[in-house]
């Protein structure tokens, strides 16, 4: 069997489940790799990567929101139309699919089967968390951002038949925990001034903020600037006392899985991180708009009081590709049998 996977390089996120599901994949099939979105990622990713396209990326403002005309005219669309052309689909048995829209819409031009599996899938089952009325046309622009005919989401809770629970990369589910009393920040979508004003707030915490903005390490009073870096982050996450960071999947399933107290800001607009908010909230998480003075009594009490959302993250990685694989050819091998049926 030889399998197409598309992934989005916007965030962390994706790149961190593929590589953990195409390891699994390439131990039963023969898989190539597309990505798309930008390429300054600092995860590591040992598996070839057959093309990487320029794809859609979304732009932010300085404090954390979704800056849409920078998005819609920084974005080459002309060159997205040209890429989903051109893009190779019909010399693969199998596409699946991580939010990525390239793949997704050269399989449906092609009238080629695009199998979903990302996070943003689950997002379009009517059992999940209920959003706001007027998320109605958002949900539709997730819906064709990649558009696929079939898909398996990821998510906190089992809460439909085509949703797992998130993939927790092999390098988290072997870290040692413990708490050396720093707190984690990762907002990626904030600049270091709006994160500084609030923190320096609280000149007893120490505070690790991993950002974009520094090449090197640097100590300004209690905050202890960090660059991206895959390896740093991960021991950090294990040995703090907390985690804030905005609502993006992998880093808020990592922080669950370690058992974290977690203090969510979600970017505003978001579709998907307001969804995984609202999601925490409803078990017992603590979610504020946005990171400003407003809410720092909000921020202080958190500190006071910490607390852990009681959640077992404990599925089998190897269990939810052979789901995968097994529905797949369990469909060939349906289709083939109405196919003769109707042809004798």
């Amino acid at each position: 069997m030889k399998i197409l996977f598309g992934v989005q390089t916007t965030g962390n996120g994706h790149i961190s489940r593929a590589k953990e599901i195409i390891s699994i994949l390439k131990k039963r099939a023969e898989v190539d790799v597309i990505f798309s979105g930008p390429k300054a990622n600092k995860i590591s990713f040992k598996h070839p990567i057959k093309k990487h396209y320029r794809g859609l990326t979304f732009f932010y403002t300085k404090k954390g929101k979704i800056h849409w005309v920078k998005t819609l005219l920084k974005n080459n669309f002309f060159r997205l139309f040209i890429d989903i052309l051109k893009c190779d689909v019909h010399s693969y048995d199998l596409i699946l699919n991580d939010f990525e829209p390239i793949t997704a819409w050269s399989s449906y031009l092609k009238n080629k089967k695009c199998i979903a599996l990302s996070n943003q899938f689950s997002l379009l089952s009517d059992k999940g968390s209920k959003l706001n009325k007027r998320f109605k046309t958002s949900l539709r622009i997730l819906r064709y951002f990649a558009p696929a005919q079939s898909g398996y989401g990821f998510h906190f809770k089992k809460f439909d038949a085509n949703i797992f629970l998130p993939i927790i990369r092999k390098e988290i589910r072997e870290l040692k925990v413990n708490d050396q009393g720093h707190y984690l920040v990762y907002l990626p979508s904030y600049n270091r001034d709006e994160i500084k004003k609030v923190l320096i707030t609280f000149p007893s915490i120490k505070w690790f903020v991993f950002s974009q903005e520094f090449e090197t390490p640097k100590l300004e009073k209690n905050i202890y600037w960090e660059t991206l870096n895959e390896n740093t982050f991960s021991k950090c996450l294990a040995s703090c006392k907390g985690v804030i960071t905005a609502a993006g999947f992998s880093t808020l399933s990592e922080a669950l899985y370690l058992k974290k107290p977690i203090l969510t800001i979600p970017i505003a607009s978001h579709i998907e991180q307001i969804y995984n908010a609202e999601m925490l909230r409803e078990m017992g998480g603590i979610v504020i708009k946005r990171l400003s003075i407003k809410y720092r009594n909000q921020i202080q009490n958190w500190i006071d009081n910490p607390k852990v959302i009681p959640i077992k993250l404990n599925q089998k990685n190897h269990e939810v590709v052979d789901r995968i694989l097994i529905d797949y050819i369990k469909s060939k091998a349906e289709f083939k049998y109405n196919f003769y049926k109707t042809s004798i």
